[in-house]
């Protein structure tokens, strides 16, 4: 066998004798590293969930969505007064932008709706077909309403999976017959599943309906053309800005603003505000795992303390080794893998504890919290780099003894 494996084997063995000799101060050394790792990993489980429940969530948005909305208008230098209003000839103009691909005019507002003698508060969205666009809507079963049911105000509708729970206790709700108000309406279609939206508010309790249905049956208007907000899809995330400049100018021409006049009307860019919320689940994380580590300092100067203070009771040992020939390098070593050894079962073992706590809060909370390699990867980083840099100062120390003093020490 070859001789540097003897060495080394030799060197691992007496590491380990060392650790055992001082059990209690090897396990509450070990205890720092075991709370620190599985501090990490809890924390960084916890980002993770975080940003998974960010992006879910965000996932029922329409992607590259301009929303154009109302502005107040400016009286006397102050902004204030009446607010401006958006119509549905906005939006017939900005069908004409290039790269818009869909646009939904929208009118929102909460009904109470029943069905037989059951009857539940929920949001009603009038709008176009191009709202399943828009809203990212899918179709669970049945259809979505049709360009023939906007021109005949057809009283069709489509129902979110909260409102099948709530009417109709899961059973298919398509073809029956809701009433909202005192008008019946029939059910078109069932969404599939979004769950909450960024505010925690339910996406799946809403009713969509043809915004000609909801001018004709439901809500008349002196302004029969007013809409509360126009939501615009662009074809790619690389022409947001271009086309948020063109709607600029296509809806000032529209409502025949003056050169000099402000805007009445905001273009708010959701591509821009969803990428920011993402970034800040990401910084959240760093910031988690950040403070996490802190611990992670406090348990490498715990190992640290101790294999000092194992070398100051070691110096008579220290110094027979090296009187009969043993090398530098050799007692370098068996303190760095005293070191390395103590951090490792330290890291393991919490990271262990670290994941099997997230999953219990997990499961307790009704969350999915995912285990990644890059916790497992993490923990055995930790305990190699925290093993190395807590004891290379103690072993340093420990090869830097002259014999002849070590002999002498008492």
């Amino acid at each position: 066998m070859d001789r540097r494996i003897v060495i080394a084997r030799a060197v691992a063995s007496e590491a380990w004798i060392s650790i055992k000799a001082n059990k209690l101060r090897s396990f509450l050394t070990t205890l720092g590293i075991i709370i620190g790792v599985c501090a990490v990993v809890i924390m960084v489980a916890a980002g993770q969930t975080v940003q998974n429940m960010i992006n879910q969530q965000l996932s029922g948005i329409g992607a590259n969505l301009l929303i154009i909305r109302p502005e107040f208008t400016t009286q006397g230098g102050l902004r204030g007064g009446t607010q401006s209003i958006i119509r549905t000839n906005d939006a017939d103009a900005i069908r004409n932008v290039r790269n818009i691909i869909a646009v939904s005019p929208m009118v929102m507002t909460t009904r109470q709706i029943a069905y037989k003698s059951q009857n539940f508060a929920t949001q009603l969205i009038a709008s176009t077909t191009d709202v399943a666009k828009t809203g990212n809507y899918e179709i669970e079963s049945g259809r979505f309403f049709d360009e023939r049911d906007m021109r005949g105000a057809v009283p069709v509708v489509v129902i979110g999976s909260t409102i099948q729970q709530e009417l109709f206790h899961g059973a298919d709700p398509v073809g029956e017959v809701i009433r909202i108000g005192n008008v019946p309406f029939t059910v078109k279609g069932l969404l599939k599943t979004k769950g909450q939206g960024i505010g925690g508010q339910d996406q799946d309790a809403v009713v969509l309906m043809p915004i000609t249905t909801f001018r004709r049956r439901i809500f008349g208007t002196r302004i029969p053309n007013r809409v509360q907000m126009i939501m615009a899809q662009v074809s790619d995330e690389r022409f947001i800005e271009e086309a948020k400049l063109q709607i600029e100018v296509v809806l000032r021409e529209t409502r025949r603003l003056k050169p000099d006049a402000e805007n009445d009307f905001i273009i708010d860019n959701m591509t821009e505000m969803l990428n920011t919320i993402r970034s800040v689940g990401l910084y959240l994380s760093v910031l988690l795992a950040s403070i996490a580590g802190i611990s992670l300092v406090v348990g490498s100067i715990g190992i640290m303390n101790m294999m000092l203070v194992s070398v100051s009771e070691r110096t008579r040992e220290i110094g027979i080794r090296k009187a009969i020939g043993a090398k530098n390098s050799s007692i370098l070593m068996q303190f760095l893998l005293e070191s390395i050894l103590i951090s490792f079962i330290g890291s393991m073992v919490g990271m262990v504890l670290g994941i099997g706590l997230g999953q219990i809060a997990g499961a307790v909370m009704g969350y999915a919290v995912p285990i990644s390699y890059m916790t497992v990867l993490l923990a055995v980083a930790v305990a190699i780099v925290v093993g190395v840099a807590a004891g290379i100062v103690p072993a340093m120390k420990a090869t830097r003894l002259d014999p002849i003093e070590a002999l002498r020490y008492q």
